[in-house]
């Protein structure tokens, strides 16, 4: 076998060629000077880095760096910086909205806009959770964009629940009502519900007089706002579900917030004018806001 020899001794190539002719070979050179000098930066810039912000967690904890500078500090910054931008420029409607009652917000067209804007991202943190984004209600909690309100739909009505929270209360099986009594009753209270459209059993409505309804939703139906008892004539339901019978049943037998009893519907709204959730002014902010969701009571 033939001895290679490098046609290009002086080249410092590697030797290795990639062609018959020797025209494409792999020379040893050093890399340029710029490429250099970038990695050696680059190097020093690791150790800089790590050195200066927070990084490896070394032994339990993560080292803090010598800046102490973390992304929660600087969003608190800047959530500072925010909310002082804001008390400066949005500071006279913020005392005209705490000084003006709610009747006086609703009726000035600035501070009711203004209201409205600053409350939608209060609902949807404090509110959203159980009524919807838009107010649509979820499953067992009540629609507030409609105009059917279960405890009144005037200002001081809402601001009342806002403030105070609500707990529903039905008793279980009124006077002793039977499961085949509960069943019938049901099948009225939901056609009557569907108003033109329904055909209520006249022969049904009995039950309903002598079962004790009459005594919080009314002969006619239409429920008691200062005890929160539903409209039943309406076909809104407080308890919506997917077997609207089933469900009306459910509640007739087992009431609402009855706690000796597992199947009771539960009816309940958390306090906020009792809590350091929000504030006074934020409340009223949520009031008007929630009024015009489901369009509350005209102001005159």
């Amino acid at each position: 076998m033939s001895e290679h020899k490098n046609p290009f001794p002086g080249e410092n190539n590697t030797g290795h060629f990639w062609d018959e002719e020797n025209d494409i070979r792999e020379l040893n050179n050093r890399p340029p000077r710029w490429y250099m000098l970038s990695l050696y930066i680059g190097t020093l810039a690791i150790v800089v880095y790590t050195l200066y912000y927070p990084t490896i967690p070394w032994f339990g904890e993560h080292n803090k760096g010598f800046a102490n500078w973390t992304q929660i500090s600087e969003m608190n910054e800047s959530v500072a910086q925010l909310e002082a931008y804001r008390e400066k420029r949005f500071a006279d409607t913020e005392k005209a909205i705490a000084e003006k009652s709610l009747e006086e917000i609703v009726l000035d067209d600035e501070l009711r806009t203004y209201a409205i804007k600053t409350a939608k991202v209060l609902f949807g943190d404090n509110c959203a959770a159980c009524h919807g984004a838009a107010g649509q209600g979820n499953v067992g909690f009540p629609v507030l964009a409609d105009d059917d309100w279960l405890y009144g739909g005037k200002l001081a009505q809402i601001s009342t629940t806002i403030s105070n929270g609500r707990k529903g209360n039905m008793p279980a099986r009124m006077l002793g009502i039977s499961d085949a009594d509960a069943n019938t009753l049901a099948t009225f209270l939901i056609e009557t519900g569907k108003g033109r459209k329904g055909n209520p059993d006249p022969a049904s409505k009995a039950l309903y007089m002598s079962k004790g309804c009459i005594a919080c939703h009314g002969p006619d139906m239409k429920g008691n706002q200062l005890l929160g008892s539903a409209n039943l004539s309406d076909g809104i339901y407080r308890f919506k579900a997917d077997d609207q019978h089933a469900s009306v049943v459910r509640t007739i037998l087992h009431g609402v917030g009855q706690t000796n009893d597992l199947l009771t519907q539960d009816a309940v709204m958390p306090a906020f004018g009792h809590s350091s959730v929000i504030d006074a002014v934020q409340i009223k902010k949520l009031t008007v806001y929630v009024r015009q969701l489901g369009g509350g009571v005209a102001v005159k």
